[in-house]
């Protein structure tokens, strides 16, 4: 009798084998397709191979190759780049391949989590801003103007010539005198006649004073004797008036430089007549001089009396100047207004002319410190700047508000405090903070 076996009974091994073998080529397709590159990844692989190469690799790839190419194999694939920037670490892969003799499924797994992102510190500090702006301005002499004759006459002798140095007190010119003091004579001969009235005068008022008690005194005569010697008094005064008023003249004939300066101008010559208020020469006194700037209104908050600017002289130096006044005087046209400057020290003032177009450097920030932080170390998020601050080996996030740019830095509004220690370099991929690796 024979015995029949139904198919289901019946072991197949071609079955089982067919089985595996689909399983290990899903499995295989799953980490193929999870190896491969991105967009953006094919495009740096210029030879094509599904491996990011150290030659090709730039930015942050070059920076952390090592770190990311877990297998050492000299290449990076898209899993290795995904987990070092999501923070997975480096992929775990199961390779089975059937074996020719008794097919048995072999599993390797390599690779454990990545090692700690490597991070660069900066210092928040809080200090001074150093940062200035030019603005143009002009030189101002202090002491100018054109000397002028006080009296009519004529130039008897001119001493000077145009750029010669005078010093205060010094005779620029003298008018002939002629006239003016022959009227002082005459002055002074009036003077002594009135003197000799009013002698005569007050000499017969007292001799009617004397015989106020006798039957001789006349009422009538004694008021009119007192009524001369106050006109004789008056006309005293009257002519010593005039005599003093002569005197002045006859000093006015002599033109004396009021303050020491340079001669940049000749008005006459000897011989010239001239009248009242007739220029003589211009002086410029050049070692008194200020500096007027004309600022922006918007950077007047910034600028006090104590302020110090740099005057930038033509050879390259630079001359301290200090703010001595902010005039309330507005240009509706530029929007700006004047500020006048005076120099701290007389070296390399000597140079300058009287309205000399010149550069001025002022600062662009007050005289308070003020709290920066790198600009490398903000990072702009969808919901803000946010910056890492780094206590040990731990980096955490931490919001910031920051002002205008000053040089490489952000002024610190608010979220962070002089001495923290903040990242600058790989802060783009330490997502909301973590253990890290301080680099020099």
């Amino acid at each position: 009798m024979r015995i029949i076996r139904s198919p289901q009974s019946r072991p197949c091994p071609l079955i089982l084998f067919c089985f595996l073998l689909t399983f290990l080529t899903v499995t295989e397709t799953a980490y193929s397709q999870n190896r491969e590159l991105s967009e953006r990844g094919k495009a740096a692989d210029t030879n094509k191979d599904g491996l990011i190469q150290r030659s090709e690799a730039g930015g942050p790839l070059e920076a952390n190759f090592d770190d990311m190419d877990c297998d050492k194999n000299g290449g990076l694939d898209g899993a290795e780049i995904r987990g070092f920037f999501t923070g997975t670490g480096c992929p775990e892969k199961t390779v089975s391949k059937p074996n020719n003799k008794n097919k048995k499924k072999k599993t390797a797994s390599s690779g454990n989590r990545r090692p700690p992102p490597a991070v660069k510190l900066a210092t928040v500090v809080s200090e001074i801003a150093g940062e200035t702006y030019k603005v143009a301005g002009r030189v101002i002499a202090l002491q100018s103007g054109s000397l002028s004759t006080r009296v009519s006459g004529t130039i008897k002798r001119i001493s000077v010539e145009v750029g010669d140095r005078v010093t205060e007190g010094y005779i620029i010119a003298k008018l002939r005198d002629g006239r003016i003091r022959a009227d002082r004579k005459k002055a002074l001969a009036l003077l002594k006649r009135q003197q000799v009235a009013l002698k005569n005068a007050v000499r017969e008022l007292n001799r009617i004073k004397r015989l106020r008690k006798s039957a001789a005194y006349s009422r009538a005569r004694f008021e009119e004797l007192e009524g001369q010697v106050a006109e004789r008094r008056s006309q005293v005064s009257e002519v010593s008036a005039a005599l003093e008023r002569i005197e002045i003249d006859v000093r006015d004939t002599v033109i004396k430089a009021p303050f020491s300066g340079v001669i940049t101008q000749k008005h006459v010559e000897k011989g010239t007549h001239v009248n009242t208020g007739s220029p003589i020469v211009t002086l410029i006194n050049d070692n008194k001089v200020e500096i007027e700037v004309d600022v922006p209104s918007f950077r007047i908050s910034s600028i006090s009396s104590a302020t110090v600017a740099n005057l930038l002289l033509d050879n390259g130096n630079k001359v301290p100047i200090q703010v001595r006044s902010i005039i309330p005087r507005e240009d509706l046209r530029t929007r700006t207004r004047p500020i006048r400057l005076r120099p701290t020290t007389n070296e390399g003032v000597k140079y300058l002319a009287d309205n000399q177009a010149v550069l001025v450097e002022l600062p662009l920030t007050g005289s308070q410190p003020i709290v920066m932080v790198p600009k490398d170390a903000v990072i702009k998020r969808a919901n803000g700047n946010v910056a890492f601050v780094v206590k040990g080996e731990n980096a955490s996030m931490r919001s910031v508000r920051v002002g205008r740019g000053v040089g490489s830095n952000f002024e610190v509004l608010e979220g962070l405090k002089p001495g923290e220690n903040v990242v600058i370099r790989g802060n783009e991929r330490l997502g909301a903070g973590g253990q890290v690796r301080v680099v020099q």
